[in-house]
């Protein structure tokens, strides 16, 4: 195999993909990128068997077909570090010499023979919206999701399509963010209610990025999702869990509902929550008729109280909430004016932040 392509092209196929290949794992051939060169096109691969990523690249120019394992960390790497406009790369014996400007360097892989072959979805039910908007819902919603592999049933996101209306939902428990879009005249498809593994979107987030402008196609198949953004395929094995009932957490109905201004909410709640601290994050939020104080206050560190104005209607009260988790919610709020609606302390509180976005907040309670 022998190519000649531009590196900036090159580097962000890597960057989509690389992300896939484990960094631990029994079968180390996984940890490589597959790179496929024939006249009609150039494509790189990366799988680790639950999720699988293709690029293709246009900008190639191909003296010799054939097919090359990279060791996907380092070779990103590289190409990260590389100034040059293009590459050369040329595959012998499984080593890649991979040239650009002055430099030579020499990446050894594995059989190419060797590595999975790539998982097609047939006869699936599929959709298409804009990569953008997509990518927005998912901004929206993958930073709630549980980390922990012990709570496999939420570590996830539910992908809830119906009504002509797809719905992204991610709860860890503590909170859960539900964002959604209407798509149109989809009235021909049957509705579908899937998880999908939170690092399949977190990949596929990158290279919606790097191509936000194309069309997004969606296809669900039987326990795979597959996403289709111009050159990019991305395919991903269904988590198959129940996920929690959504519909049931959200507040129907609040004693308090309070519009607060963005920006200075997000700004006054960093300072204070600078003096909360510890295994416990906790800021306190005090309504009155017209204010909101915020306190916060660490054992041999410190207190933090502050003031401001806000539009409170109905009775008021205390709450306390993990300000870490508000303000993972602020940063990627549509309205200038978010709403707060609560009870109490030992009930949900739900925030307002967009036309099609909610958040729903477990208070601190007894604090």
């Amino acid at each position: 195999m022998k190519i000649l392509c531009e590196r900036n092209q090159l580097q962000e196929a890597f960057s989509v993909v690389a992300g896939i290949a484990p960094q631990k794992t029994p079968k180390p051939i996984l940890q490589n990128v597959l790179l496929e060169a024939s006249k009609e096109r150039v494509a790189i691969f990366a799988t680790d068997l639950e999720i699988s990523c293709r690029v293709e690249l246009d900008s190639v120019k191909t003296s010799k077909a054939g097919s090359a394992l990279l060791p996907a960390r380092q070779t990103s790497a590289l190409l990260k570090e590389l100034t040059d406009s293009t590459v050369s790369l040329q595959c012998k014996e499984m080593r890649t010499t991979l040239e650009s400007g002055a430099g030579s360097f020499v990446l050894v892989g594995d059989d190419p023979a060797q590595f999975p072959n790539e998982v097609e979805i047939k006869d699936g039910t599929s959709f298409t919206m804009p990569g953008s908007q997509f990518l927005t819902l998912v901004r929206k919603t993958v930073f709630a999701a549980a980390r922990e592999e012990s709570r496999y049933m939420i570590n996830g996101v539910l992908l809830d399509f119906h009504d002509e209306c797809l719905r992204l939902v991610a709860t860890d428990g503590r909170r859960l963010a539900l964002a959604y879009q209407n798509l149109g005249d989809v009235k021909d498809l049957p509705a579908v209610k899937v998880v999908v593994p939170i690092r399949a979107l977190q990949t596929l987030a990158r290279a919606i990025s790097e191509h936000g402008q194309q069309d997004l196609t969606v296809t669900f198949g039987d326990n795979q999702v597959g996403f289709a953004l111009g050159s990019t395929l991305l395919v991903s094995q269904l988590l198959e869990c129940k996920f929690p009932e959504y519909e049931v957490v959200i507040p129907k109905a609040a004693e308090t509902s309070v519009d607060i201004p963005k920006g200075l909410l997000e700004q006054n709640l960093r300072k204070v929550a600078v003096m909360s601290s510890g295994d416990l994050r906790m800021v306190r939020f005090n309504f009155s008729s017209s204010s909101l104080e915020m306190s916060a206050e660490s054992s041999g560190i410190g207190r933090a109280d502050l003031v401001m104005d806000v539009d409170v209607k109905g009775a008021g009260g205390s709450i306390s909430f993990n300000p870490d988790y508000l303000l993972d919610a602020l940063k990627v709020a549509d309205m200038e004016t978010v709403r707060l609606d609560m009870t109490d302390d030992s009930t949900p509180a739900k925030l307002t932040l967009g036309e099609a976005y909610s958040y729903v907040l477990m208070p601190i309670s007894g604090s």
